[in-house]
């Protein structure tokens, strides 16, 4: 509806003077809020006093408890303004006029009682009771009322918590000391949130780190001993960074400003720190630094000083098996692999679950060894297990294998030697096992050299005394890249999964496709809101406590655990 409001005061010389304005909404809000459309600056309006809606003309309607957030509330008062037809909101006057073509309506707003015009009416009403009136002292009203609250809510709160002769019965009705409590306590504290001692030990005195550390005993400290985390931390206490009591979410800051005091230039605080100085993920951060799996451990490599490239002793293409046309299937025609076929997610749905060549791979590279004559599958991540396999099929065809699989499997008519007429000899067994050994030996190179594991594996070859032997190298992929932050995956699965990884084009499996901070910052910001990126801040990423740094490894928690319950349990 378009409105036009006229609004009308009177000047000292008693003329009219009228301030006009245009409204078009859907429903036109009439109050003492500074969102509403027609503003009634007094103290005797609600904030929401009512709606002009659009019924074939303005309609003024005021619902429930003189405010309306919704015209299908039922109304208490609702008038249609038409011209002439006046209503009196509290101290104004509001009065539909003739509409100018163009308008929906239109309306006038005159303040006709002015709160100074009222003042004496409230001075009089306030004037019939007082103190004096009613015989009371103020001095000794004072001292009573002084005296009780420092009985309901000191006293006797303080008999349970100090345990003194006055000390109320469990449950009874003022023997609570849920008046001293500040505000909620976060959602992880709740089950002790009626149990004040469980934190406050000693009475009067504020929570100590041994009460944080019965609970939290594996709490970590943020640094190794050998920055001295001592020395950095002197004199701090848990309660210095976690205040309980100041809501449900967490007990600790969120900002950047306990991080970024140390953190500036970090090296002039610890010395020989490797991390770099940052100061705000979009302006002063480092580039990252990834853990890349090595020999002995890992290995840390930060981005932008060059190509970075991990050594994981696999043969692999993403190229190849994200080609759009496909790829081989033993059994299907082609079939289009996109990134949720080996890359599936973990329980938490922040993580992915480890490749493994039994879940994500062995449905295409199959490692049958003889598909002629059987299905059977070689022993996969074991090379001398493998060759036993193959031996064994091999030996056991020559001497008890059928017509059918004998010929197919050694390419010469007959069949398995105990199948023959006659009792064999032990010439003719000696031939028979040395024909299998020749076959599994050839078959044996054939899976290790070309046909299976040196398609994906590196592989190497030793002849001795006991034969040729192949070794397959150990594989190393990193599965943690960046160990020292945190990431959701299940925070960005909007996203897809190219716009961070890209690697239909990698041909190689040195190939690391972490994505860099300069991909990061395309969405997110820093500490500072800015629109259209999302505010991060150092813990969006980034804890503090660090488990392999324990806070003190001689504490002994007691040997029960205080509850909500008031019963000792143990643990």
């Amino acid at each position: 509806m378009k409105l036009l409001v006229i609004s009308q005061s009177r000047n000292r010389a008693g003329r009219t003077v009228q301030v006009r304005k245009e409204v078009t909404a859907d429903w036109i809000r009439v109050g003492r809020h500074a969102a509403s459309e027609v503003l009634l600056a007094d103290p005797r309006i609600a904030l929401s006093q009512g709606l002009i809606v659009d019924r074939n003309g303005p309609v003024y309607t005021e619902g429930e408890m003189g405010t309306t957030t919704s015209t299908t509330r039922k109304a208490v008062r609702s008038v249609r303004l038409s011209p002439g037809k006046a209503i009196d909101v509290g101290p104004y006057r509001i009065t539909g006029v003739a509409a100018p073509a163009g308008y929906t309506g239109a309306i006038t707003v005159e303040l006709v009682r002015p709160a100074e015009e009222s003042a004496p009416v409230f001075l009089e009403r306030a004037r019939r009771l007082t103190l004096a009136s009613l015989g009371l002292p103020k001095r000794g009203l004072a001292l009573a009322l002084f005296a009780l609250v420092a009985a309901a809510f000191f006293l006797v709160p303080a008999g349970r918590v100090l345990d003194l002769p006055w000390r109320a019965p469990p449950g009874a009705a003022m023997a609570s000391d849920r008046f001293w409590n500040p505000g909620p306590v976060m959602l992880a504290h709740q089950p002790v949130g009626e149990k004040c001692e469980a934190c406050h030990e000693l009475a009067f005195t504020r929570v100590r780190d041994v009460a944080c550390l019965e609970c939290h005993a594996r709490i970590g400290h943020h640094l190794g001993p050998e920055a001295k985390p001592a020395a950095l931390f002197a004199g701090s206490r848990c309660a210095a960074c976690h205040r309980d009591h100041k809501g449900v979410k967490s007990t600790h800051r969120d900002d950047d400003r306990f991080c970024v005091e140390c953190h500036r230039d970090v090296r002039s605080l610890a010395n020989g720190a490797q991390s770099q100085d940052a100061a705000d993920f979009a302006k002063s951060h480092p580039a990252f630094r990834l853990a890349l799996p090595a020999d002995k451990g890992v290995r840390r490599v930060r981005q932008g000083a060059g190509p970075v490239q991990e050594s994981s002793n696999l043969v692999f293409s993403h190229a190849v098996h994200l080609d759009p046309a496909g790829v081989r299937h033993p059994e299907k025609d082609k079939v289009k692999l996109g990134c949720e076929a080996c890359h599936q997610p973990d329980a938490s749905r922040r993580g992915f679950e480890p490749v493994s060549m039994a879940r994500h791979c062995q449905d295409c590279h199959r490692l049958e060894f003889e598909p002629a004559v059987t299905a059977r599958q070689v022993p996969h991540g074991r090379p001398a297990e493998a060759m036993t396999v193959v031996a064994e099929f091999y030996a056991n065809l020559a001497l008890n294998g059928v017509r059918d699989s004998f010929e197919k499997a050694f390419g010469v008519p007959g069949e398995g030697l105990l199948r023959r007429p006659g009792e064999p000899g032990d010439a003719a067994r000696r031939a028979t096992l040395a024909m299998a050994a020749k076959k599994a030996a050839h078959v044996s190179e054939e899976i290790f050299e070309i046909r299976l594991c040196r398609t994906c594996h590196e592989v190497q070859r030793s002849d001795g005394d006991r034969g040729t032997e192949w070794s397959v190298a150990q594989v190393r992929l990193g599965h943690a890249w960046m160990p020292g932050a945190r990431f959701d995956h299940a925070s960005h699965a909007q996203s897809r999964c190219s716009s961070c990884h890209d690697v239909s084009k990698s041909k190689r499996s040195a190939d690391v496709a972490m994505p860099a901070i300069e991909g990061c910052r395309e969405c997110h910001g820093g500490s500072q809101p800015v629109a259209g990126k999302v505010t991060s801040n150092c813990l969006l990423c980034h804890g503090f406590h660090d488990p392999r740094h324990p806070w003190d490894p001689q504490f002994k928690p007691r040997s029960a655990t205080r509850v909500a319950g008031g019963t000792p349990r143990a643990r």
